[in-house]
């Protein structure tokens, strides 16, 4: 990166339900018809393996926006928190990731015309919406973010990512892997060009890894972002193929760090997506050297918050005070098709 791009501010909201694994596995029994021996049996299985999730993947509850809550006002609660201290007409790019919601006009557009009916001196920002990615795409926000900064002369880019999870779970004993495992958030960041500010970025990268095999382990759709009350049909609500995913996250995760290890970097806070405790994330600091102490990691309270796991980490490391000036943290994100972007940035 040519240009000193800073991290002005960080935020991130979490809803207020928490649902515990017991809850999640009565959902996912709720619309089975005990009237027969087999169908008796698939529930007493949902409820014994629900009592085993945090002990498989370290997860104890997730939380689960309420059903009169609204991405677009969530983002803009969010987007405000963010430009707090800066003049709206400084703010050139919104930038939204999020895996739950598809179509146009997308939430980065929605966000916007509801800004600007509060902030008069909004001007007329670069708008994107990134969702193909899943969970990867608040980091190619954030390097997209990054670019528009050096190459448009922006000053003020916001990136968000806004996941409603629990709106497009398919809630059913067959898919209790991909039903159990996500939870509901919104975080974010702005990006300044020679601002002050919590971080500095020093660089990002973008790839993946896709192929044939990769293409249909992680699918599904989201919300309609212009018809956001509409349910989200059955047939496309989201599926994760568990094992071989679990398999090439790790992987990928460290391959990641030891691509910047190589490099030379210091990492003195992990920052990854959060997909599983005990079976990507540990494994991955153990094999990297890292100190699981320096891992940020709310899975077990949150679970898998797509696209908006990294921001809310990044968020609640700044407002814990822990991480001291000269650190340096690696952000980690992979997602569907094997999607992978990081960055790495110093406080």
């Amino acid at each position: 990166m040519t240009a000193t791009v800073s991290i002005v501010r960080t935020a991130s909201t979490l809803p207020d339900a928490v649902v515990s694994n017991r809850e999640i596995g009565e959902r996912l029994v709720a619309g089975v018809q005990v009237d027969d021996e087999a169908a008796e049996d698939i529930v007493a299985k949902v409820r014994e393996r629900s009592e085993l999730i945090e002990k498989k993947t370290g997860l104890r509850a997730r939380r689960f926006f309420a059903p009169d809550e609204s991405p677009v006002t969530v983002g803009l609660e969010l987007l405000e928190r963010l430009m707090a201290g800066d003049a709206w007409s400084g703010l050139d790019a919104l930038i939204v990731s999020s895996s739950s919601t598809h179509g146009f006009p997308g939430l980065s557009q929605q966000i916007v015309a509801a800004a600007r009916a509060r902030h008069g001196d909004l001007g007329a920002p670069f708008v994107l919406d990134i969702g193909s990615n899943a969970c990867t795409s608040f980091m190619y926000g954030v390097s997209i973010g990054a670019s528009t900064l050096e190459a448009m002369g922006f000053r003020r880019v916001a990136c968000l990512a806004i996941e409603f999870a629990s709106r497009c779970i398919p809630y059913d004993p067959l898919h209790f892997g991909t039903s159990t495992l996500f939870g509901d958030a919104a975080a974010g960041l702005l990006l300044g060009r020679g601002a002050p500010g919590v971080a500095t970025l020093h660089s990002v990268r973008a790839s993946s890894m896709i192929d044939a095999q990769t293409i249909g382990m992680i699918k599904g759709g989201g919300m309609q972002a212009a018809s956001l009350g509409l349910d989200v049909p059955k047939p496309i609500r989201w599926f994760m193929a568990g094992p071989p995913v679990a398999v090439g996250a790790t992987r990928i995760l460290i391959d990641e760090i030891q691509r910047y290890q190589a490099g030379g970097a210091r990492i003195d806070w992990l920052i990854p997506h959060q997909a599983n405790l005990t079976r990507i994330l540990i494994p991955a600091c153990e094999k990297t050297g890292i100190d699981p102490e320096r891992l940020c990691a709310s899975f077990a309270d949150t679970g898998n918050t797509s696209s908006a796991s990294i921001p809310l980490l990044l968020d609640q490391l700044v407002r814990s005070g822990r991480a001291q000036p000269g650190e340096f943290a690696l952000l980690v994100g992979f997602g569907a098709s094997y999607t992978i972007g990081s960055a790495l940035l110093s406080f």
